[in-house]
């Protein structure tokens, strides 16, 4: 069976000459304007207001329609700059009141395990999937309730000896209930210049983790392949997926089979990929311009769900002040942060934007929220 079509590998390397280009200030004479202008910092704005006006999705006070309420927690990765170096914190939040309020459970700290800041890949099972935020493959498994660490070890992709940097994007995390193991997927990437230090060409090679073989394998990629070049990837039901320059990608961890699908909206707005009870939804956000000023005013904040291979538009509305996303806690509790790092809950049922009261004075931002179930698994009896 032939893979769907990807889009075109050149459209990476016009990425990574940006990134090349904050390195040694030049670029190939060859990337245009519009590429650099393509490619801006990621940053998603998303507003926060009162007045909101539904325009798809769930009617006010229609509990019909609603999922019971989820039994995971919420599993909040935040920074905390008042300590040097800045500290990762992975808060833990559990509901009251039957969804209608959240409060702080506990804090794990992962400072002794690892001198860097990390992200989480993603979350299965109790256990935690984290990557340092350098990009130097330092990838580790990590159970916050029993404290369990294990380090996964080196790759298994040769890198060219004449490539200038080698850099790492773990893609997922997801427990393979085919094989009964845990695994990642984790993109290779190796950048190479000219003698002026500008920017050239990238290798870009994928690989497989396996807990039971507690190794690295690289698997076959499609030839036109994009990596998650400024997405966070999702991990659901087996499979995980990124936001690709003109598709969505995924890929399934039994079969090791990639695929494609359309983005939803238009290519002039931005996305963010998020796990909605289940299901993969999509953040789509409009940026709406004054008409006598060039500054955002508003913006429109659309949700979408990918369901029957196709994408549905299931809610809508604007707000006013800019802020971000997190993601979804059940199918209508949308969690998003304002600049100035407050944690906001927005209801789709009831239309109502609430601040989050958490006691974290030492609170200086969200970096990611993931579902979470607290569990005793042992990472090391997994391997046995």
């Amino acid at each position: 069976m032939s893979l769907p079509r990807f889009g075109s590998e050149t459209e990476i390397i016009d990425r990574r000459c940006l990134e090349m280009k904050s390195k040694s200030g030049k670029i190939d004479d060859k990337t245009s304007e519009d590429t650099l202008n393509r490619f801006d910092k990621y940053s998603i704005p998303i507003p926060f207001g009162c007045d909101l006006v539904p325009v798809f999705g769930y009617p006010s006070g229609n509990s019909s329609r609603l999922p019971s309420i989820p039994k995971t927690k919420l599993l909040l990765r935040r920074c905390v700059t008042n300590e040097c170096p800045s500290v990762d914190y992975f808060s833990m939040l559990c509901t009251d009141n039957d969804g209608l309020s959240f409060s702080l459970k506990k804090n794990y700290c992962f400072r002794k395990h690892s001198k860097y800041p990390s992200s989480i890949v993603g979350s299965c099972n109790g256990i935690l999937c984290l990557e340092d935020t350098y990009e130097m493959g330092n990838t580790f498994l990590w159970n916050p309730v029993t404290d369990e660490l294990k380090s996964l070890p080196p790759s298994s992709i040769v890198c060219p000896p004449d490539s200038d940097s080698t850099s790492f994007f773990a893609g997922g995390f997801v427990f393979d209930a085919s094989s009964e193991d845990y695994k990642v997927l984790r993109h290779v990437l190796n950048d190479f210049e000219y003698d002026d230090g500008s920017y050239k060409s990238t290798l870009i090679q994928a690989e497989l983790y396996s807990l039971k073989n507690d190794s690295w394998r690289p698997i076959v990629k499609p030839k036109k392949y994009q990596w998650p070049w400024d997405s966070l990837p999702i991990s659901l039901n087996g499979s995980c997926y990124w936001e690709g320059f003109d598709c969505v990608i995924s890929f399934n961890f039994a079969d090791e089979v990639f695929s494609s699908f359309p983005l939803p909206g238009t290519k002039k707005c931005r996305r963010l990929l998020f796990d909605m009870d289940g299901k993969l939804g999509s953040f789509v956000i409009w940026h709406k311009k004054s008409v006598y000023q060039e500054a955002v005013k508003e913006m429109s904040f659309d949700i979408w769900l990918w369901e029957s291979n196709k994408w549905c538009k299931v809610d809508s509305f604007v707000v006013e002040d800019g802020t971000r996303p997190l993601g979804f806690w059940g199918s209508y509790k949308c969690f998003l942060q304002r600049r100035n790092g407050q944690l906001l809950v927005f209801d789709l049922t009831t239309r109502k934007m609430m601040p989050l009261p958490l006691d974290m004075e030492d609170f200086s931002g969200a970096e990611s929220l993931v579902s979470f179930e607290e569990s005793t698994v042992s990472i090391s009896k997994v391997e046995e």
